[in-house]
């Protein structure tokens, strides 16, 4: 069975990308014995959100380091963290989806554990949001909802 967490990651985009990467370091770095079968895609809005993600990524959180690809580039079945945007097509099983784009995917009941990232702007991305928690109770989950706090990432 799927479990969701509505993560709230900040009032600005920029805010939300370091958010993630924070959370995939402490994913990634919970249980190394665990992370080949724990792999996780990170889903952006777009290709520039992607690449804006994956450089970030190259150093933060400057603590560790996070092995990582863009689903685009080769060898990526390599890795155990792919970062994806709607219209790219992933052939893997992942455990973990880290939703950056307001919007969840149709599949996101594939993965063990989805992380649905809200954007508080009072706008777009939150509304957005609002949505996408409502398709999750309507697809017979309760979602629980996490207020931002260092303590949860």
């Amino acid at each position: 069975m799927s479990t969701v967490s509505f993560l709230k990651a900040g009032d600005t985009e920029e805010k939300a990308i370091d958010f993630v990467c924070k959370l995939t370091g402490r994913i990634t770095y919970e249980d190394l014995s665990a992370i080949d079968s724990k792999k996780i895609n990170i889903r952006c809005n777009d290709a520039e959100q992607a690449s804006i993600l994956n450089e970030r990524l190259w150093g933060f959180p400057e603590d560790i380091y996070i092995p990582h690809k863009i689903t685009t580039e080769k060898n990526s079945k390599n890795c155990n963290v792919l970062i994806s945007y709607p219209g790219l097509k992933n052939e893997e099983d992942f455990f973990y989806l880290i939703n950056l784009n307001p919007q969840i995917p149709s599949n996101y009941c594939d993965f063990k554990k989805t992380y649905q990232i809200v954007i508080t702007d009072n706008s777009t991305f939150q509304n957005t949001a609002r949505e996408s928690y409502k398709k999750c109770l309507g697809d017979g989950l309760k979602p629980e909802f996490i207020e931002e706090n260092e303590k949860n990432i």
